[in-house]
């Protein structure tokens, strides 16, 4: 976990994310880069035949990613006055503009962790599509952050296993952050895993890196797993809830919904998530 791409849609939830992103840097001596991004699609005007971008809107842009740019150094240097702790943290600015899917996509395959905002309100569909390209094109982890209340990170740690390639990408990429933690705990509900290891072989292979787990077998009736994890995930405290993402495929969560899409839209818990 040594390098953290921190991109925001948002300037409301920069602090928030910041101060998570901080915590996750001092626990591993992370450098945090931070970039901005597009709110949507850029604008184009037709002109003799071609397409040009709008100079006025590019103009904008840069604009608004020095404003983001601002805020990033304000808070890291606000933060690190606050918390010794945090001086020798490596921040860095990558934008001078706003940057757009592509390049989410493209510069998160360097990083370790990126780490978001969960979406929330009328910010949910970008918010949705930037998570997507993080999981899909970059390929990488992400870190869930809720912008509604303090977290810790980390702590108490609930693992949701279905037996999936997705859920095993998820345990293994997160070993770092289950190797901290005091307390982890392997969550299957009953007739919803595949074929695969039982979340028995997960905590074995988990004492190999010594880190002990508990394991929990749930019964769910309605089928209804986003909310099961929710709610077991509140009973025991946890700070984070390590999950495969979209272990159905992408198109059949958003058409009927699922449980990572649940999680992403309704979770006050910070997820990791990889697919």
């Amino acid at each position: 976990m040594k390098n953290i791409l921190v991109p925001f849609e948002y300037i409301e939830t920069m602090p928030h994310i910041l101060d998570c992103a901080l915590t996750i840097a001092s626990k591993f001596s992370s450098r945090i880069q931070g970039v901005a991004l597009q709110q949507r699609i850029d604008t184009f005007i037709a002109q003799e035949g071609s397409i040009i971008f709008d100079a006025h809107h590019d103009d904008s842009h840069k604009t608004k990613a020095q404003e983001f740019g601002l805020k990033f150094e304000e808070h890291i240097n606000l933060a690190k006055t606050e918390n010794n702790s945090l001086v020798g943290i490596d921040c860095r600015w990558l934008s001078q503009e706003l940057k757009n899917q592509k390049y989410l996509g493209d510069i998160s395959r360097v990083f370790d962790l990126v780490v978001v905002s969960r979406p929330y309100q009328e910010m949910q569909s970008a918010s949705l599509s930037s998570i997507q390209t993080i999981l899909f094109d970059g390929g990488r982890p992400v870190l869930l952050i809720p912008t509604n209340k303090e977290v810790t990170i980390g702590i108490n740690v609930l693992i949701s296993w279905n037996c999936t390639t997705e859920s095993s990408r998820a345990v293994f990429a997160s070993l770092p952050i289950l190797k901290k933690a005091k307390k982890v705990t392997i969550l299957t509900v009953e007739k919803v895993v595949t074929e695969g290891p039982s979340a028995e072989d997960v905590a074995e292979l988990l004492l190999t890196h010594n880190i002990k787990a508990n394991t929990v077998m749930l019964s769910r009736e309605d089928n209804k797993i986003g909310p099961a994890i929710i709610e077991y995930g509140r009973s025991i405290d946890a700070d984070l809830i390590i999950k495969g993402a979209y272990t159905q495929s992408r198109l059949r969560e958003i058409i009927f919904g699922g449980a990572t899409r649940y999680l992403l839209l309704n979770s006050e818990i910070p997820i990791f998530l990889v697919n």
